[in-house]
């Protein structure tokens, strides 16, 4: 199976557009299980090795197969900027009815930072407005993942249904 990595560019009306620029060869593309999610961002994107930190957004069907696949930000060592504009943008345009944020932290530490909860908890509430549910956020780090769903102490997405 092959999930499409995309990214988007203007057309000659300067409207958004999807542009393909390339894809991943997995064995199962249903993301229903943190898991799942975790193996992927770390044997396809590589996340457990990045020196900066990455945020990615897949977008997924009701019943959480893949649509594709977007690098949202790429930032410094302990940061990044997430914009819901631009990630429901390509949410909407790839056709999403769910989706799961993904992206690691360079130190290797799972934690979850404020802003790591402050931008969950605007995704989830755009997404709910929009009717485009956020499944889970998954942090990625050094032979570990975390699901902000599953665990307590990240204090959020606990309302999320799978």
């Amino acid at each position: 199976m092959r999930i499409k990595e995309y990214r988007t560019e203007l057309d000659k009306d300067k409207k958004n557009v999807l542009c393909e620029i390339g894809y991943y060869d997995v064995t199962e593309d249903i993301f229903d299980k943190p898991e799942k999610i975790a193996r992927f961002a770390i044997n396809q994107l590589h996340l457990d090795r990045r020196a900066e930190e990455y945020v990615y957004v897949v977008g997924l069907t009701t019943k959480t197969q893949a649509l594709g696949v977007f690098e949202i930000s790429h930032g410094a060592v302990s940061a990044s900027i997430c914009n819901p504009r631009e990630i429901f943008i390509r949410l909407l345009l790839c056709g999403a009815s769910t989706f799961v944020m993904i992206h690691n932290h360079p130190s290797g530490d799972t934690n979850p930072s404020k802003a790591d909860r402050m931008v969950a908890q605007k995704l989830k509430e755009a997404g709910d407005l929009l009717g485009i549910t956020m499944i889970d956020s998954i942090i990625i780090g050094d032979h570990y993942h975390l699901s902000m769903k599953e665990n307590s102490n990240a204090k959020l997405l606990n309302r999320m249904s799978i």
